[in-house]
């Protein structure tokens, strides 16, 4: 079993991605849809939640700024390209039993 990302353009052009989990059936190659990442593939980041948890009070603060964020997000060893980032989600995927930061 292999979950991995994959990318998907829509009628309009625009690209999406899923997560997809890849295995060989019979000889042939079989995906299967796990779940939805985004426009954007460096937007879900999966964390440890030691990594996360000092942090998770300071990242939902209301007036956190853009620069503490990206000073958490630089402790925690996490790359982003999304500026400003306007949302943050801390969500556990109980199908793949990890833990993922989304930043928009």
């Amino acid at each position: 079993m292999t979950v991995i990302p994959v990318k998907r353009k829509s009628r309009s052009g625009k690209v999406y991605y899923n997560l997809v989990d890849e295995k060989r059936v019979n000889g042939k190659v079989v995906q299967k849809y796990v779940g939805y990442l985004g426009k954007n593939l460096n937007a879900k980041n999966e964390i440890e939640p030691g990594d996360i948890l000092p942090y998770v009070e300071r990242l939902i603060s209301k007036g956190i700024s853009q620069e503490e964020i990206g000073s958490i997000l630089k402790k925690i060893g996490i790359e982003y390209d999304a500026w400003p980032i306007t949302r943050i989600v801390i969500e556990n995927d109980l199908k793949l039993k990890k833990l993922f930061l989304k930043l928009k």
